[in-house]
């Protein structure tokens, strides 16, 4: 309102000018009959008319003062012809001039004002745009009484696109993506880039439930064609979280937070999925917040003495003896009791509080296993997960190494425990980092394999020695025979890669008979110990003395 009212009052000056400087020029004209000595007056309302509002302004007021003055030149006299002339060229000049220069200030204003309300990429409007269009909708939404459905689009593992194919081809994808998306929805769809590969959209008008999930369904059909990238074809999923006004809030942060929230969830639940936000979903976000301040109070205070390690044994098949132990963390809570990882592992991986708690774990458990090997255990084995925030932190390796000097560890002793996720983000470097401990003699398992869709691709890339099958694939061996013919390949491949083969969660007697007889080399599970608190483990290492775990065939 104020630049349309300042615009209103720099015309009102110019045509105030304007008509004053005519008055006087028409009075010695017309009246007088007398030659206008004063038209270098005539230059203030020309340059105001160009500088207020623009090169056609500047133009036409110079080519009417050029008419007065030649007007002027024929009712008085002709003498001043030359003079008369060379003013009025430099009247269209001035006017030219000077509006041609505003319009260049306004042009590079409206550049400005475009890149501060568009994504520089894609050309949509960005998060600042969205919200801003977004709270005048929830105004009438609010005013007719409808629903608005926010959507916040995530492209799945976008992360390996970069990777493999090149930061270029990434951002060739985000346009190809953008352009998807407003060809999928209605015109009137306000579609915008928030950050990175998420998406904002909502749809003005659509107020039922089936037509925003219909809405929902077609965005992600749309993302079902593939994408031509560098001659190559791609294809991508995506996870889609929904809130919908007012029921899941009344303002376009508030919405635009709880899809973020939906989206995740969504993303949890599987690829190519949406999900509406939940008051649940607050209710998480409330209790990490609570782990995560509690978490990092602990640390700050290196109250270290309130975490717990049990040690679940590992089973070597063809002896039925313990050869190694895996060491999981537990945490005596003050006000929730013993917490196990699933309730707070997470947390501390995005805090990154991982880091100095994963160092503690690790300086911890070697302690404890070198006490054993003393006893009469010279030869057991310790196994350590290792997160993706501990391996991207540069004094990791500094800190194993100093962890093995202090407590004096046997390196060939030690096992560090990754995921495929792990191995795959930041490869190169943690490829170099992984090749560094494999040089002094620790050893690297590759975790959960068999829940990826990579390994193969690189399995002969990763310096690792052992190959952990996963939880889910072994709980329905042997019953599930394509279940139980993956494991089998899984353990030809290790044993051709010369690798050694974990089973992980092996809690029946017939998942035990299978893997006997495949030749797995070790395995995991409640079918001859649960994690065991040091004290509990050390009484069942005392007991294995006496005889073996079970006796191999």
């Amino acid at each position: 309102m104020f630049f349309k009212c300042h615009h209103c009052y720099q015309a009102f000056l110019v045509g105030i000018t304007i008509f004053l400087c005519s008055i006087m020029s028409l009075y010695y004209s017309l009246y007088l009959k007398a030659y206008f000595f004063y038209g270098g007056i005539f230059y203030l309302p020309i340059t105001l008319a160009g500088f207020w509002c623009g090169k056609k302004a500047g133009l036409v007021s110079a080519l009417f003062f050029s008419g007065l003055i030649i007007l002027n030149s024929t009712v008085s006299s002709s003498e001043y012809l030359f003079n008369n002339l060379l003013q009025i060229m430099i009247f269209v000049l001035v006017g030219y001039v000077v509006g041609a220069l505003k319009e260049k200030d306004w042009y590079s204003e409206k550049i400005i004002e475009h890149q501060a309300y568009h994504d520089l990429l894609t050309g949509l409007p960005n998060r600042l745009s969205f919200e801003e269009s977004l709270e005048k909708e929830l105004v009438f939404a609010q005013a007719q009484n409808q629903l608005l459905a926010v959507y916040l689009i995530d492209l799945d593992r976008f992360k390996y696109i970069n990777d493999i194919l090149g930061h270029l081809a990434g951002d060739k994808l985000l346009v190809q993506v953008s352009k998807r998306l407003i060809d999928a929805l209605a015109e009137d769809a306000v579609i915008a880039r928030s950050s990175g590969d998420e998406f904002l959209v909502f749809v003005p008008g659509v107020s039922e439930e089936q037509a925003i999930i219909e809405i929902a369904m077609k965005i992600i059909d749309s993302f079902k064609k593939k994408f031509i990238i560098h001659e190559r074809e791609v294809y991508i999923t995506i996870s889609v979280g929904i809130s919908v006004f007012p029921a899941h809030g009344k303002d376009s942060k508030s919405l635009i937070s709880h899809t973020d929230m939906a989206m995740n969830k969504a993303k949890e639940m599987g690829m190519n999925g949406y999900r509406f936000f939940s008051t649940e979903m607050n209710r998480d976000i409330s209790d990490k917040l609570y782990i995560a301040n509690n978490m990092r109070q602990m640390v700050e205070e290196k109250k270290y003495d309130a975490f717990e390690l049990h040690y679940q044994p590992m089973v070597e098949v063809g002896s039925g003896r313990i050869v190694g132990v895996e060491a999981l963390l537990r945490w005596h809570h003050p006000d929730e009791g013993l917490l196990y990882p699933e309730r707070f592992i997470e947390v501390a991986e995005e805090t990154r509080l991982i880091v100095p708690i994963g160092k503690w774990v690790l300086q911890t458990a070697c302690v404890q296993i070198k006490k054993w090997q003393k006893k009469s255990y010279t030869s057991l084995k310790l196994s350590v997960n290792i997160s993706e925030q501990q391996l991207r932190d540069k004094a990791f390796l500094n800190d194993v190494l100093t962890v093995l000097t202090e407590t004096r560890f046997d390196p060939s002793c030690l096992e560090l425990e990754i995921t495929e996720t792990v191995a795959m983000n930041n490869f190169g470097r943690n490829i170099e980092v992984l090749g560094e401990l494999r040089r002094i003699g620790i050893r690297i398992a590759l975790d959960d394999f068999g829940s990826g869709y990579s390994s193969l691709n690189y399995l002969g890339t990763l310096p690792i020695n052992i190959l952990k099958v996963d939880y889910n694939l072994v709980k329905e061996i042997p019953f599930n025979i394509k279940k139980s013919a993956i494991a089998t390949s899984i353990i030809s491949l290790a044993t051709c890669l010369n690798y050694e083969v974990v089973a992980e969660g092996v809690e029946t007697e017939a998942q035990l008979v299978f893997f006997q007889q495949q030749r797995c080399t070790y395995i995991q599970g409640y079918f001859f110990s649960k994690p065991l608190p040091p004290k509990e483990l050390e009484a069942l290492l005392e007991e294995q003395q006496k005889e073996v775990a079970f006796v191999g065939n």
